[in-house]
């Protein structure tokens, strides 16, 4: 996802006049923040260094005019809030506020002309006292922009931005009927295009039979290959089931190809009823993922839409479903049927032919594994009478050693969430969670709910 931002450098005239020896190494520091959001992937349009107010209305139209997703405000030393503020309250564009200095160190033994450089913090209060007067949404970060993660933390903001975006106008794909009777995550193909612009695009079966007949011998050889690096165990595996399945797969390939679609969801209760559709694409799903498509099980349309939205800042997401708590070592059992994003597999995953009674179609292959330990978030997106709730909860899915018995042909992890397991299951059912969600690694709370406030949701963190 190509991401980008304005910096905007704020700085006081006075000090052009009084110290004009200043400007050399405040315009050097300007262009090292510029550089180090940049390796963190997002475009910085640059700027030259605004003091008043007509320099700042210059900047912030060009922003406009060059589409930014956010605004990134970088204060060099005191910069006057009135020289910035109505220009600043008046645009659509989101601030993100990078509260940082040159020097890490700042006590009794540093030079005092250093005070010039690194007393952009007041310049900050300044600014968001009227941001906040004002009613302006801001977002700010704060901390040394050498020695902490702040920039990290900067870059994640705007990317978030830029994902909530993404889901105006996104493509959805939906292989089948939703799974009968499943009604918390249901929101009409109407609705979507209303609230997000979102379109669904049906699978048409007389046209994926076709997409099926078009699928290759060598297509399928080429597959085999590449999932032989990507997971043990396919070389013991039936060819007859696996290039069943992945003709199967290929051809949902095709289809979310031609289609351009952004996210997709199956209903694997429809797997078996037609020649486009003989089995349950499990492994498309995991790869479809992996590649950056948003993904969500049983015709939920709005689940897979916010996955593909969040896929694109935080590449290590995954569609996921609570199933059991394990109240003795404070943790919730995730699973689901075979489809995850194979990104967030803990080493290696391997193949399996998986027992499927739930449809028609025949025993597909499947590659499963287990989720990596790690930092993350557990997020769902809840449609409401009017409007959507984000629930975004804070964790971390837990180490498990190689071997996990009975699980070892599954798709598992359990989540630590950052409170009691009663405490969590009653907040997140209280705010209306649905049973469908995604596990969101390399995010934190703050950012993701930037990303729902974006978005338009209304946001609750457990």
């Amino acid at each position: 996802m190509k991401t980008k931002a304005g910096l905007l450098p704020l700085y006081i005239a006075l000090y052009d006049e009084a110290a004009p020896q200043m400007r050399p190494k405040i315009e050097s520091f300007y262009a090292e923040i510029a550089d180090r959001l940049e390796a963190q992937g997002v475009e910085i349009v640059r700027n030259p260094v605004c003091c008043v107010e007509d320099q700042f209305k210059k900047a912030v139209a060009r922003f406009e005019a060059e589409n930014v997703d956010a605004i990134i405000t970088l204060h060099l030393a005191y910069s006057p809030s009135l020289e910035s503020e109505k220009v600043l309250a008046s645009t659509k564009l989101p601030i993100v506020v990078l509260d940082t200095t040159p020097d890490y160190l700042f006590d009794h033994t540093i030079d005092p002309d250093a005070i010039n450089y690194n007393h952009g913090i007041h310049g900050v209060q300044d600014m968001c006292c009227l941001l906040v007067k004002n009613g302006k949404d801001f977002n700010i970060f704060a901390g040394h922009y050498e020695k902490s993660d702040v920039i990290a933390r900067v870059a994640k903001a705007v990317k978030s931005i830029s994902a909530a975006k993404s889901m105006k106008g996104m493509r959805v794909g939906k292989v089948g009927k939703e799974f009968k009777g499943m009604g918390d995550f249901k929101v009409s193909p109407e609705k979507l295009k209303k609230d997000f612009g979102i379109e669904v695009v049906e699978y048409d079966m007389k046209k994926g039979a076709e997409l099926y007949n078009s699928v290759t011998a060598d297509e399928i050889e080429k597959e085999f290959k590449a999932d032989c690096l990507i997971a043990t165990n396919v070389e013991n595996i039936s060819r007859d089931n696996y290039d069943a399945t992945e003709k199967v797969a290929l051809a949902v390939r095709k289809w979310l190809e031609k289609e351009k679609i952004d996210a997709f969801t199956i209903n694997f209760q429809d797997a078996g009823s037609c020649d486009g559709f003989k089995t349950m694409p499990f492994s498309e799903a995991s790869k479809a993922m992996a590649r950056g498509i948003g993904y969500a099980g049983e015709g939920d349309t709005l689940t897979a839409a916010v996955v593909g939205a969040l896929i694109k800042a935080f590449p290590d997401t995954t569609f996921a479903e609570m199933f059991c708590p394990d109240w003795e070592n404070n943790n919730i059992f995730f699973s689901h049927m075979g489809e995850y994003n194979l990104k967030v597999a803990a080493g290696k995953p391997h193949m399996i032919i998986k027992d499927f009674p739930y449809a028609p179609g025949f025993d597909p292959t499947c590659i499963m594994g287990h989720f990596k330990a790690g930092k993350v978030c557990f997020v769902n997106l809840a449609p409401r009478k009017a409007g959507y709730t984000f629930i975004i909860c804070e964790g971390e899915t837990v180490s498990l050693p190689e071997k996990i018995g009975g699980f070892e042909n599954s798709v598992s992890g359990w989540f630590k969430p950052g409170k009691t397991v009663s405490e969590f299951l009653e907040g997140y059912s209280f705010a209306g969670g649905t049973h469908h969600g995604a596990i969101v690694y390399g995010a934190d709370a703050k950012t993701l709910a930037l990303f729902g406030k974006t978005a338009g949701f209304d946001c609750v963190i457990l």
